[in-house]
């Protein structure tokens, strides 16, 4: 792992392209940082100006008397390359480059430019960040390389006045997007720890800042605007490490669409959409998506104040003094499978004695707002949460004036020391300034949109019960058997594209079983393979050019008699010989007919840099207009799989009772780790159909395609 702290906490920086003019972002970077007391040296470099902002300025780098720990650079993208050598020969350790100008234009000048940066930072190991970023700020250290307006100000507070219980820390791609998230934050009085924004990524990336922070603890919830990953290898490792870490990563990923999906050969590429796969290593590692600013600042909320006792369960406990404000709460906690149960006979008891008769203790518990002022918000959300049948309370309250919040502060500070569960405040009005930091100041989170309130919730419930299961099956699943030398030297010395015969060959090597099978080159071999089998047969043609050989006319099912066999055989060699010339036809396959069965397609996906995703649906020859298919990565459990299948659509037609589902699973986990094993070499794998018999009978893998990867 890189060592980031010259970078991120520097002692020393210098603007490179600096200016007094602060209409210009030149002139604004300098403003921004020096209005916000940070403590180190800021050096700015100009060759037009003697001073700039009360600052002497240098003509260069190499000009400054001392180490410079940090450089900005924020000039033309042409001189970037250059200025950077002149930053290592004076000793610079990191760079941030503020410029742009570089692949983002999708220009090839601006692509050269860009691979000019990732040699020098291999070449002198300095860090560098950017190009076409917005900078970042280091709120502990009051340091704000950046020209964004959220940290524009002297009078802006970067961090809460009060001792934080977790820190926020964004990465974004985009740096306008980066700094929205602190922007929605802040109001809210959340505590934020940085916020970096990377541009292009041309040589630090995102994981890289998540990986760093995690290990120097200096963040404890991340915030993430993904564009795309650089290094896809980096995603399990780093996500794997802040679940193991307890540091919840919660992320918004652009680019759902089909429109970027690549032409490939096999069924399982076209189907892997580049944002399935994302998707399957979210939910492989407990990351957490949000759908919008809002929504991903208010989940980060309940992380903040409630990470370190998050709900025990999904029973909910709601007071409020508006009816309809708690029948709202309650539909929103049942859209987000949350329980709102009646409040047992105890802690009825104790509530009754301060509601009026028109009012009503059950759940929600509808009070009035003389019980509000009677005992207050802070004594009757601790009552419903000595409930025993409720694990999360929320307290529906109108903060549009703070003087009955201020009054119970003390009472507030106590109830969130000594309540193990989580209490969460939902305004109904627009809140109070001095209201937010009341509640932010004695330990509870204020939402505006109940939604996210109650979204928030279960989403806390979900990732700290997956959590735990993650790290209660942490062994990673492994070989204790390695494939044989023999196996993957047939691998290894296969095409590129590996047809229905061998790959069927290295299946059964595999352990994995397959269709009983025989290759033929002649009308007289093709009868006698029949009269082997002994039963009704298929044909197929086996060629690296013919892929797909039901759409080419290379494959003849259920053939009965030997006489059909043979005449079927001239047929399929006449046609496939006209309509594809050029072909390599290495023969043609007699297969045994399978009994019927539920018809699934499995594969594998290992084309995109993230390791072998894993594929399971409803196949056959209309898989992808169906598009019933669910992805994780490998290598996979039984648990895995089982809960792989229950995403499916149409999983209801997968009955156990019904379908052999076990011998399903136990062929999903060999294939898992047959990829796992072979992930060096296998690119895709398509095993479509494959054929679950009924309860107790096996399956069948009736065909099989494999692509490895150009490099073998």
């Amino acid at each position: 792992m890189a060592d980031l702290s010259a970078f991120l906490s520097p002692k020393t920086v210098a603007v490179i392209g600096a200016s007094p003019d602060t209409t210009s972002l030149r002139g604004r970077i300098m403003k921004v940082l020096l209005c916000h007391d940070f403590e180190g040296k800021v050096f700015p470099i100009s060759r037009s100006h003697p001073e700039i902002m009360g600052l002497k300025a240098f003509p260069t780098i190499s000009d400054v008397p001392q180490q410079v720990d940090l450089a900005v650079l924020i000039i033309p993208a042409i001189y970037v390359a250059d200025t950077l050598e002149e930053c290592a020969r004076h000793g610079v350790k990191s760079a941030l480059i503020l410029s742009s100008g570089f692949a983002e234009d999708s220009s090839e000048d601006g692509d050269l430019l860009q691979k000019k940066l990732l040699d020098i930072s291999k070449r002198t190991n300095m860090v560098i960040s950017g190009p076409n970023s917005e900078g970042y700020a280091n709120m502990a250290l009051k340091l704000c390389p950046t020209f964004s307006p959220a940290v524009d100000g002297e009078n802006i507070e970067l961090m809460p006045s009060w001792p934080a219980k977790k820190r926020i820390a964004v990465i974004a791609q985009s740096g306008g997007m980066g700094f929205s998230f602190y922007d929605r934050g802040r109001p809210k009085n959340l505590p934020f720890s940085y916020v970096i924004t990377t541009g292009n990524e041309a040589c630090l990336e995102s994981l890289d800042i998540v990986e760093y922070l995690i290990d120097s603890d200096e963040a404890d919830i991340f915030l993430m605007f993904m564009e795309d990953v650089k290094t896809p290898s980096k995603l399990s490792y780093v996500a794997e490490k802040a679940l193991s870490a307890g540091k919840p990563i919660i992320v918004t990923k652009i680019g759902h669409s089909d429109a970027g999906i690549r032409a490939a050969a096999s069924h399982t590429a076209s189907l892997a959409g580049s944002y399935q796969i994302y998707k399957s290593i979210f939910e492989r590692y407990g990351i957490i998506e949000g759908s919008d600013i809002e929504e991903i600042v208010d989940i980060a909320a309940g992380f903040v104040y409630f990470g370190d006792r998050p709900p025990s369960g999904k029973r909910v406990g709601i007071f409020t003094a508006s009816g309809g404000g708690g029948g709202w709460m309650a539909d929103s906690c049942a859209s987000n499978g949350l329980e709102v149960p009646i409040l047992d006979n105890a802690t009825r008891a104790n509530i009754d004695q301060y509601l009026p008769s028109y009012g009503t203790s059950q759940n929600p518990v509808d009070g009035t707002a003389g019980v509000i002022n009677q005992i207050g918000y802070a004594r009757i959300s601790e009552m419903i949460a000595e409930s025993s049948n409720v694990d999360t309370v929320v307290t529906i309250a109108s903060t549009r004036v703070s003087h009955k919040l201020v009054s119970e502060k003390e009472k507030l500070l106590e109830v969130s020391k000594t309540t193990n569960k989580p209490i969460m405040f939902w305004s109904y009005t627009l809140p109070h300034q001095e209201s937010a930091q009341v509640l932010a100041e004695t330990g509870f989170p204020l939402f505006t949109d109940l939604r996210n309130c109650t979204k928030t919730i279960a989403t806390m419930h979900d990732y700290t019960v997956y959590r735990d299961k993650f790290l209660e099956k942490r062994k990673v699943l492994s070989n204790d058997r390695p494939y044989p030398e023999e196996l993957l030297n047939l691998i290894k010395n296969a095409a590129e594209n590996i047809v229905e015969y061998k790959a069927m060959s290295i299946l059964l090597e595999a352990g994995i079983k397959t269709q009983k099978s025989i290759l033929v080159q002649s009308e007289d071999e093709a009868i006698l393979a029949a009269k082997t089998i002994g039963k009704a047969v298929a044909l197929k043609v086996q060629s690296q050019d013919i892929p797909h050989k039901s759409q080419a006319g290379g494959v003849v099912l259920n053939i009965a008699s030997h006489s059909d066999i043979g005449q079927e055989f001239k047929s399929m060699q006449s046609a496939i010989s006209k309509e594809f010339p050029k072909a390599i036809i290495d023969g043609f396959l007699i297969q045994e007919m399978s009994e019927p069965g539920l018809e699934i397609i499995l594969g594998i996906n290992n084309r995109e840099g993230f390791g072998p995703i894993l594929m399971v649906g409803f196949g056959g020859i209309h898989v992808e207009k169906t598009r019933d298919v669910a992805f994780a990565p490998v290598p996979l459990g039984e648990d895995d799989c089982n809960q792989l299948l229950k995403k499916l659509k149409g999983s209801i037609l997968l009955d156990a009772d019904k379908y052999d589902v076990p011998a399903l699973i136990d062929l999903m986990t060999s294939l898992s780790k047959f990829a796992a094993s072979t992930s060096d070499y296998i690119g895709e794998i398509d095993l479509n159909p494959v054929l679950v018999h009924p309860k107790g009978q096996g399956i069948t893998v009736i065909d099989a395609l494999m692509f490895k990867h150009q490099q073998h």
